[in-house]
């Protein structure tokens, strides 16, 4: 886990310099210092992918989108920054052609309905998914739990709204990415993608 030792070696190298002793903090320090790098490494993948396959700007939105929702809803994790980054690649790329094919202004209102009501309560009763080694309080849980299913109900106001705006497709969609990420038949087809990672360990390091 090179990333997470970069990332604990820079929040104890911080902690000195600022004479921080709260190891709460530290943790926290420590667990936003390696989202950042994941994050960087998981565009990096995005950006490679969707411009091979030629959805770059349609596949970078809707990563950045998921990723600004995902800082407040948190979600599923595979066991390394890797196979996240190459995961999440993968189901951008295949979001952007979705998204190409379907887009929101195309669908009818009832359908749209419907998609924004499973979207929020999904959220409502999932949200914040704690990762693994996430330092998370209680309050901090609650307040969370409030400020997703707030930032959830602006989304899909502005994509009921505004369905044929510049950028509210990829939003849409991005919302679609996050919620993917909170739910129980993700993290089944996630434990059978490790399992099945962890037979080729020996082989290839991913």
């Amino acid at each position: 886990m090179l990333l997470k030792k970069w990332a604990s070696n820079w929040a104890e190298g911080l902690s000195l310099i600022t004479g921080e002793t709260d190891r709460y903090k530290i943790a926290l320090v420590r667990y936003i210092l390696e989202s950042l790098l994941s994050m960087l490494l998981s565009l990096f993948f995005i950006v490679m992918l969707s411009l091979f396959f030629g959805v770059l700007r349609t596949a970078f939105l809707i990563t950045i989108t998921a990723a600004a929702l995902k800082i407040f809803m948190g979600g599923l994790h595979l066991s390394t920054p890797l196979r996240c980054a190459i995961a999440g690649a993968i189901v951008a790329v295949i979001l952007s052609y979705v998204a190409r094919l379907f887009p929101l202004n195309r669908f009818p209102l009832v359908l749209q309905l419907m998609i924004f009501t499973c979207l929020l309560i999904t959220i409502w009763r999932n949200s914040p998914l704690e990762a693994k080694g996430k330092p998370l309080a209680p309050k901090h849980r609650t307040c969370l739990a409030w400020l997703s299913r707030g930032i959830i109900m602006i989304v899909l106001f502005l994509c009921l709204r505004w369905p044929e705006a510049k950028g509210v497709n990829e939003l849409f969609y991005g919302a679609i990415f996050q919620v993917i990420n909170l739910i129980r038949p993700m993290a089944i087809v996630l434990e059978r993608l490790e399992s099945g990672l962890d037979r080729f360990k020996g082989l290839v390091r991913i």
